[in-house]
């Protein structure tokens, strides 16, 4: 027997006919009387570049295609991956540089892909693709890759005062959660779990709210012991939690033992105080660890113990008498900084915050100079009148996202009481940049807040066509009431929602020889949008299938960002095709409320 060696494109022109007469199916013939049957046959494994976490918007994931033929017979043609964007080089660059994807070569393709928010909103990011070499398709690959987890606590710790000398002392611990994750925590109970503490203790309300980067302080007090006293030093570890989210990492604070008194003052002793500018009696009582009522018994010349004139001589009896003894300065300056708080500037000076607060007036204006009155945290000495008139406010805004002009937003917001004393009855009201210079009424005319209550009310608020043009609004307010406030500012940003479908589509074969000829088409819907589609019906207009869209898909897909659906239908070759030598189809894909993709098409030739 004479065996004939033919050329590639002999090859697969014979295939072609082969198939165009529908041999080979079951039962394929063997050429040259002992020639392998001819199969086309595409295998491809994909490869994610995972060596760095994936945990940001914005990232750059590489994937690597290797595209292999398996079959018997050499394929012709342009290499092509369904279901990504992937630059395939051309295939006369491998092998023996024809134009024919030969048995057992194999092809190298790459993509990239940059993460979304909705990715890391997920957990994880997966593309499902197939490769198509001239008609042939390969097997659909699912890639899935893991995202870091986005909701994330961090804790941090601190110590008030830094230093003890007697049991029953009382250390003041506070902490601050911060969300250092991507998305909000909550509500819920955030919890702070103290190993020098036998129970765990709430920061925050029971319906805390943490946006990224955003924070809630606590605090706890701690009574010296004799074991402390002992041991010289208090060293103890916390976690924070909530929202299903942590235990954060460990945040620690120590506290030392004061050997001795570094005032270098005689306890017991009497004191001769020579009064410094922004002096007044409480504070020079706490400074040199003396009894307010007797320091005030033993200054009957002081009329108004709130103002007294520098350079004034108080009498200070029996220094150490009632705390530790600290010495002059009593009184600092501190000047206002962008971000502060009044329990961040009392923490630098061994302050407390609520003293501090109070002659300050509830007043830190960015820029202003404070008086500090030092090292009065934990003072066991009765404090004088100490009215403090704050308000704290949260907001959220629901949706959290808009597409159209005229759509309604509702704001929500909490006015808290947070000083000690009650306010009202009266009419609150919070002040919000999208709304002009009207404030909204929140509660009624004669509310009233007892220290830590809280009163609720919600704002409407109507998309405009100038909202269209940005990709997101923010609403900043601020509360005010009885007499207290403006709050702090509380902000909600709500984001435009794009809702795009995009559509691939391929068919199998590329050629068409006879009437009744099956050809397959196979659809990729792909959610270009930054939000989640669905669950919905999903479906394909096809220009060949007639006037009636077909569905893609169950009737409850849900697609999130880059997701993607795939479905096949097939079309019979009529003798019109034969005549017109060509057929091509425009497919759009629509559903799940998003924009309708744009046309794809592909032609297909008859042989």
């Amino acid at each position: 027997m004479v065996k004939i060696k033919m050329s590639h494109a002999l090859s697969a022109i014979l295939l072609l006919m082969l198939s165009a007469c529908n041999w080979g199916t079951s039962d394929p013939t063997l050429l040259d009387g002992g020639d392998p049957p001819l199969v086309p046959a595409v295998q491809m494994t994909v490869q994610a570049d995972t060596s760095a976490p994936i945990n940001t918007v914005g990232q750059t994931i590489q994937y690597t295609y290797n595209i292999r033929n398996t079959g018997t017979v050499s394929l012709p043609g342009v290499i092509t991956v369904i279901g990504a964007t992937v630059n395939c080089p051309p295939v006369n660059t491998i092998g023996d540089k024809n134009e024919f994807l030969d048995v057992g070569e194999e092809l190298t393709c790459v993509s990239s892909y940059t993460t979304v928010q909705a990715d890391l909103d997920k957990g994880s990011i997966t593309t499902v693709t197939t490769a198509n070499v001239n008609g042939t398709l390969s097997n659909e690959v699912t890639t899935t890759i893991n995202t870091v987890p986005n909701r994330i606590l961090t804790l941090t710790k601190s110590a008030s005062p830094t230093t003890y000398d007697n049991i029953g002392q009382t250390i003041t611990y506070t902490y601050i959660i911060t969300n250092s994750g991507t998305l909000d925590i909550g509500p819920t109970q955030f919890i702070v779990n103290d190993d020098g503490f036998s129970t765990p203790h709430n920061c925050g309300n029971a319906d805390t709210t943490l946006a990224p980067n955003a924070t809630v302080t606590c605090s706890n007090s701690y009574a010296v012991t004799q074991a402390d006293m002992d041991a010289g030093s208090i060293n103890t570890n916390a976690t924070a939690s909530g929202g299903g989210v942590g235990p954060s990492q460990p945040a620690s604070a120590t506290v030392t033992k004061n050997a001795g008194n570094s005032s270098g003052l005689t306890p017991g002793s009497n004191k001769q105080h020579t009064v410094q500018k922004g002096e007044w009696l409480w504070q020079i009582a706490r400074c040199y660890g003396a009894k307010y009522d007797t320091v005030r018994a033993a200054n009957p010349q002081i009329l108004d113990p709130d103002q007294i004139s520098p350079d004034t001589i108080v009498s200070v009896p029996n220094i150490g008498s009632a705390g530790k003894i600290y010495g002059p300065p009593c009184v600092g300056t501190h000047t206002v900084q962008s971000g502060e708080t009044w329990t961040s500037i009392a923490q630098k000076y061994n302050a407390d915050p609520i003293v501090l607060q109070t002659v300050n007036k509830n007043s830190m204006p960015v820029g202003s100079i404070l008086k500090v009155p030092l090292n009065s945290a934990g003072s066991t000495i009765s404090t004088p009148t100490s009215e403090v008139k704050a308000l704290t406010l949260t907001t959220a805004a629901n949706p959290q996202t808009y597409n159209q002009a005229g759509q309604t937003i509702t704001f929500s917001y909490s006015i808290k009481n947070s000083g000690n004393v009650t306010l009202g009855p009266a009419q609150f009201t919070v002040s919000g940049s999208l709304f002009g210079n009207t404030p909204v009424n929140c509660g009624a005319a004669d509310t009233t807040l007892t220290p830590g209550a809280a009163v609720a009310c919600t704002s409407p608020y109507t998309i405009t066509e100038a909202d269209l043009t940005v990709n997101s609004i923010t609403n900043n307010a601020t509360a005010t009431g009885a007499g207290a406030g403006p709050s702090q500012t509380a902000s909600a940003t709500i984001n435009k929602s794009v809702t795009t479908l995009s559509l691939v589509a391929a068919a199998s074969p590329l050629t068409f020889n006879q009437v009744g000829q099956q050809i397959t088409y196979t659809y990729v819907i792909k959610n270009n949008g930054n939000i989640t589609l669905g669950p919905a019906q999903f479906t394909i207009s096809d220009s060949l299938m007639g006037n009636t869209p077909f569905n893609c898909g169950s009737a409850d897909v849900t697609l999130a960002t880059s997701e993607m659906v795939t479905c096949t239908t097939t079309y019979t070759i009529t003798e019109a095709d034969i005549t017109a030598v060509f057929v091509t189809n425009s497919a759009v894909a629509s559903g799940g409320g998003a924009v309708p993709s744009q046309p794809a098409s592909i032609t297909i030739n008859k042989e």
